[in-house]
């Protein structure tokens, strides 16, 4: 696995999961050097007028854990680009979304994304290109 990451590290990555769309309710399950992973409830309100998950709540969840992704390497970062493929609708439940650095470079990170059912399907996959920043 992952090398363990320092308490202030560790701090700085909770400080990702804001209160946007419910987002405050994710659960930190892993927490390495360049591998996080989340766990979060689905509700109604995140849902789009066709009874499905909205897009912009599957990307804005992506883009916050591809961040938290980069900040475990110690770093700050903002995101450069960001492209996702929405492979399959999903209404209420449990989603876990995994990120995983595929390469880190002196200035950028890319860090690959799955959303994932509770039942291992895939949601939704995207690749996120991160400017990195000052030490943390």
């Amino acid at each position: 696995m992952g090398e363990e990451l320092k308490e202030e590290i560790l701090d700085g990555i909770r400080r990702h999961i804001h209160p946007l769309g419910g987002f405050e309710k994710a659960q930190l399950l892993i927490a390495e050097e360049g591998h996080i992973k989340l766990r979060i409830q689905v509700e109604e309100n995140g849902l789009n007028l066709y009874g499905h998950l909205h897009g912009g709540y599957i990307f804005t969840l992506c883009d916050s854990i591809s961040g938290m992704c980069a900040y475990s390497h110690g770093v700050t970062n903002v995101t450069q680009q960001g492209s996702i493929n929405f492979i399959r609708g999903f209404q209420t439940g449990l989603l876990f979304v995994e990120a995983h650095t595929l390469h880190r470079g002196r200035k950028t990170a890319v860090i690959r994304v799955e959303v994932t059912s509770e039942g291992g399907k895939l949601i939704a996959s995207g690749n996120f290109s991160m400017f990195l920043g000052e030490p943390v």
